[in-house]
């Protein structure tokens, strides 16, 4: 307790996370600096769900006092102290009063000091200090703060930071986005899929990794209950890959399990994990404990790492992702110009290890060549992001790739200077081999297109 914590660390606030700074300009830091108090307590009532109104009067000790607010799934008693554009500069002697006023409430679990004023240095020391003394964590939202968590939970426009009214209408005519209309069971049963386990045990303990995928929508705490559920199933589990290890632990249950938790293929695919987490049995040695997660909460004996990121990573990889027809179509020219060089080089490599062109002539073949691979190569780089079913054949075309371009780098005036005669041309004949064994792979995997 007592220590300072992100805004995003409170569970209703964590989407907060998908609007940086970056994204608040002037026009919305002013429109945000000109709320009313009224109008920011509103708003985070709502944000948090809380109908419950704090009676404001002389008897008042904090501007909204709730318990409906959780961070890193740990429920706070949570105390607000909030101030307006009435307070254009915010300073301890505007405040001071309403600190002390908190150490009246007991079991208090954080306090926020918010304000879209400027907040002078003598009110953020002071608050801190109230925080140390009642070691209770805290958290400062400055207008910026206020601006991206507002936006996150569309209450505020996202082009001039003016409020959305009932309408979902701005003052300047902008209409909120309606989304999508989710229908759902109120007593459905919580889903998901274990899309694959493996064993990692060893001689000295019994060890699952499992990758989890479940709905988008579901809340951190439906989240935290399925990783309690197969977290569970794992430590019980008697899958083993190989005698050995099954004559090993048998019927025995884990010590350690890891869960990779993914929204759908395309975190899977690109390990944009929603979470990881790891459970260690308290027994098990420590000389045969694993790494720590690191993570940034506890479960009982399970640690959890939420990737704040999540949604950030998401949208970047949707935004250089293509649909099966754009990947084929940027992908195979390049292929096509590719192999092309790739046999000639093999073609001359052969020449000139039988002696019918002398290894100069050979370089020179090879290095008028290299400028025209090095362009395909580098466009190979800016290939759109695949989906999931054609995931393998672009992998597949990536590493022949890089062994055709290995192979004219090798000659380039670089790898002249950097490998003996002798050490290129050992290069140059494994990365032939590379080359055909990769060439039945793109066809392997080519035939699984379609």
């Amino acid at each position: 307790m007592g220590k300072l914590i992100k805004i995003h660390d409170i569970d209703e606030f964590s989407e907060v996370k998908n609007i940086l700074e970056a994204n608040i300009n002037k026009m919305i830091l002013s429109n945000v600096r000109n709320l009313e108090e009224k109008e920011i307590e509103r708003f985070l009532r709502e944000i948090i769900h809380d109908p419950n109104e704090t009676p404001h009067g002389p008897t008042e000790i904090a501007d909204i006092l709730t318990t409906h607010v959780h961070v890193r799934g740990e429920k706070r008693l949570a105390a607000f102290v909030l101030k307006g554009r009435s307070f254009q500069k915010v300073s301890s002697k505007d405040v001071g009063h309403q600190f002390l006023k908190l150490r009246q409430i007991p079991h208090l679990g954080l306090i926020v000091f918010g304000a879209v004023g400027n907040i002078q240095d003598d009110a953020h020391r002071d608050f801190v200090q109230m925080a140390k003394d009642a070691s209770c964590d805290y958290l400062i939202i400055d207008a910026f703060d206020f601006a991206r968590l507002f936006i996150a939970y569309e209450k505020i426009c996202p082009k001039d930071g003016t409020p959305y009214d009932d309408t979902g209408t701005c003052l300047k005519g902008h209409v909120r986005d309606k989304g999508l209309t989710l229908e759902m069971e109120v007593k459905e049963k919580v889903r998901y899929t274990i899309v694959s386990q493996k064993d990692l045990s060893h001689e000295g303990a019994k060890r699952y990794s499992a990758i989890v995928l479940l709905d988008r929508h579901y809340q951190r705490d439906v989240v935290r209950k399925i990783i309690q559920e197969v977290t569970e199933k794992l430590k019980h589990s008697n899958y083993y890959r190989n005698e050995r290890i099954k004559t090993r632990w048998g019927k025995s249950p884990a010590h350690v399990v890891w869960l990779f938790i993914a929204c759908d293929l395309e975190d899977i695919q690109n390990a944009n994990w929603l979470c990881r987490t790891c459970w260690v049995d308290p027994s098990l040695p420590e000389s045969m404990r694993p790494f720590k997660l690191n993570g940034n909460e506890r479960m009982g004996d399970i640690e959890i790492h939420w990737n704040d990121d999540y949604k950030l990573c998401k949208n970047l990889f949707e935004e250089y992702s293509g649909t099966k027809e754009e990947v084929l179509e940027a992908i195979n020219p390049i292929l096509s110009e590719m192999l092309k060089f790739a046999d000639q080089a093999i073609d001359c490599f052969k020449r000139y290890r039988q002696g019918e062109i002398s290894e100069n002539e050979f370089i020179q073949k090879m290095q008028k060549m290299k400028p025209k691979v090095g362009e395909l190569y580098s466009q190979s780089g800016n290939i759109p992001s695949p989906p999931p079913d054609c995931g393998d054949y672009d992998q597949a075309c990536q590493d022949i790739f890089a062994i055709i371009h290995n192979m004219f780098l090798y000659y380039s005036e670089e790898g002249l200077k950097r490998w003996p005669k002798q050490y290129r041309d050992k290069l140059m004949k494994d990365s032939i081999d590379q080359f055909y064994e990769n060439l039945y792979r793109i066809e392997f995997e080519e035939k699984k297109l379609h």
